[in-house]
């Protein structure tokens, strides 16, 4: 199964229609009261994590269904969104992005980041969640076909935060995270002047 497209932006236009249709999915899949709010809360941080890029960002939202795993999914063009991004950078009093704080912070900065690969940069332990890719470019980015997976940076914070204080502090962000307690995977995946998130949630 897979529910009609509906276009949102970083400007809030969509988000209540695209919200509205996650509970009417959990609805039609007769999910519990407390599994419809934990697919709605991964909606919102989804949502929520659009409009805090910095800048007008256009993407499209759908969900889509297999066997009892839900994928919320967002996909962005980011061709069409750097040069409005760049703009409000360069009118903001410091001249570059607020800084990433908390996981879903991070993953709005690696969005900034594909979209303009003249920004700040991936923060850096999001490395650590890299695969198909050689993780150590500072360009990883732009590779025909990239992917960064939430389930690859768990296992690798999880084998670090014990020696190395950066790793530890990524761990207790994982630990905060609604999404991160959540989802089951969240996969970030760039394909030329695309980029998709997709959480995913089984029940």
């Amino acid at each position: 199964m897979k529910t009609r497209v509906i276009p949102v932006n970083s400007k809030g236009e969509g988000i209540d229609e695209a919200l509205r249709q996650t509970e009417l999915v959990a609805q039609s899949y007769h999910l519990s009261d407390k599994q419809t709010l934990q697919l709605r809360l991964l909606g919102e941080e989804m949502m929520g994590m659009l409009r805090a890029v910095t800048g007008e960002m256009a993407a499209d939202y759908w969900i889509e269904e297999e066997n009892g795993r839900f994928a919320l999914c967002l996909s962005a063009d980011t061709k069409m969104y750097i040069d409005k991004r760049d703009k409000l950078i360069a009118l903001s009093s410091s001249g570059k992005n607020a800084a990433a704080t908390g996981f879903m912070g991070k993953l709005r900065a690696m969005l900034d980041a594909i979209a303009t690969p003249e920004a700040e940069g991936l923060p850096s332990s999001l490395d650590l969640g890299m695969t198909a890719m050689d993780a150590s470019s500072s360009n990883w980015m732009w590779h025909s076909m990239s992917t960064w997976s939430m389930a690859t940076y768990k296992a690798a914070l999880e084998e670090r935060k014990d020696t190395e204080g950066e790793a530890k502090e990524a761990w207790d962000e994982l630990e905060k995270s609604i999404v991160a307690n959540l989802a089951d995977e969240v996969k970030v995946a760039v394909k030329g002047n695309n980029v998709e998130i997709v959480i995913y949630k089984t029940f």
